[in-house]
């Protein structure tokens, strides 16, 4: 996308992935309400395992070269492992307004992973994609007068987006190797081997009643089949014909589809503070990730003249 016409098959896929994320965020706070913190993860994990495993036996796709493993490997941590663990528990304790919000600081915070660990250049319209976009943090943490939000909460999230972010880093290594397919099954299926040890580990009881209740059920196929799997497999795909620094521009959008979804689903209130927090990630992520180009002064603007 960087050269050349749009992708507008990655741009469709990654729309789709955009929807389901932000969807997700709050389908996981919702699935909170009954099931604990390291159940529900490894449920969920597993779950998409088994759709990925099956799909990747049939498209005879499940041979992955040794060189592979270690970026897998990383996926598997950072990207699922640490991220399901800090999502779980940062949803059920804050808002899913908040969780959403924070979670949409993901593509200020690739692009500054990227220029520290890919010699990225740091340029002013990063610099200032970063001030407004810790700018929108503050304002999300201000507003915790909000039922359900806590500073504790939205510090998880942070941390949940920050792992999330080092782990997406590994993706376009690991499938320059092997097909999106393979790395996504390989990565959810040894996150979900670590997830469910965990689980196990710290609730030994997984019987609940939820699962006799279609409407808890239904929202975990969901979040597990479609937000989970599908999600994940079309965020590698992305990454492999974009890279993670272009597919995350996309992202500045999981938090408006997650507000929305906030408000329709778990009834949560809107304040000033969430609306000029969205604004201000959303500008900031725009600006930081050169989507909105800065204004050009002096010799910056003569040298982009002369390059016209």
């Amino acid at each position: 996308m960087e050269t050349g016409k749009p992708n507008y098959k990655m741009i469709v896929i990654l729309i789709w992935v955009v929807i389901l994320w932000g969807v997700n965020a709050v389908a996981i706070k919702y699935l909170t309400q009954f099931y604990p913190p390291l159940v529900l993860a490894p449920v969920r994990l597993c779950l998409a395992s088994l759709l990925l495993v099956p799909v990747m036996i049939v498209q005879k796709c499940w041979r992955l070269p040794r060189k592979a493993w270690p970026s897998v490997g990383g996926i598997a941590l950072f990207c699922i492992f640490l991220h399901q663990i800090a999502l779980t528990f940062g949803i059920k304790a804050t808002s899913g307004t908040h969780a959403v919000l924070i979670l949409g600081m993901n593509p200020l915070m690739t692009a500054l992973l990227a220029g520290y660990f890919l010699k990225e250049k740091f340029t002013a319209a990063k610099a200032a994609g970063m001030v407004l976009g810790f700018g929108g943090l503050l304002f999300v943490v201000a507003a915790n007068a909000q039922s359900g939000a806590s500073l504790f909460g939205d510090a998880v999230m942070g941390i949940a987006t920050l792992v999330f972010v080092i782990g997406s880093l590994f993706v376009k290594t690991a499938t320059s190797y092997a097909s999106p397919l393979t790395v996504t099954a390989y990565s959810h299926a040894l996150a979900a081997a670590g997830l469910g040890l965990v689980g196990f580990a710290a609730n030994p009881d997984w019987g609940h009643a939820a699962y006799s209740s279609w409407i808890p059920v239904a929202v975990l196929l969901f979040s597990s089949f479609f937000s989970t799997a599908l999600g994940a497999l079309l965020w590698n795909v992305s990454i492999r014909h974009l890279g993670a620094s272009t597919a995350s521009l996309f992202q500045n959008g999981c938090p408006v589809i997650g507000v929305f979804a906030s408000v329709l689903f778990l009834g949560e209130q809107l304040s000033w503070h969430h609306l000029t927090a969205l604004v201000l990630v959303v500008l900031g992520v725009t600006i930081g990730t050169g989507i909105l180009p800065l204004p050009q002064f002096g010799r910056g603007k003569q040298a982009m003249d002369q390059q016209a």
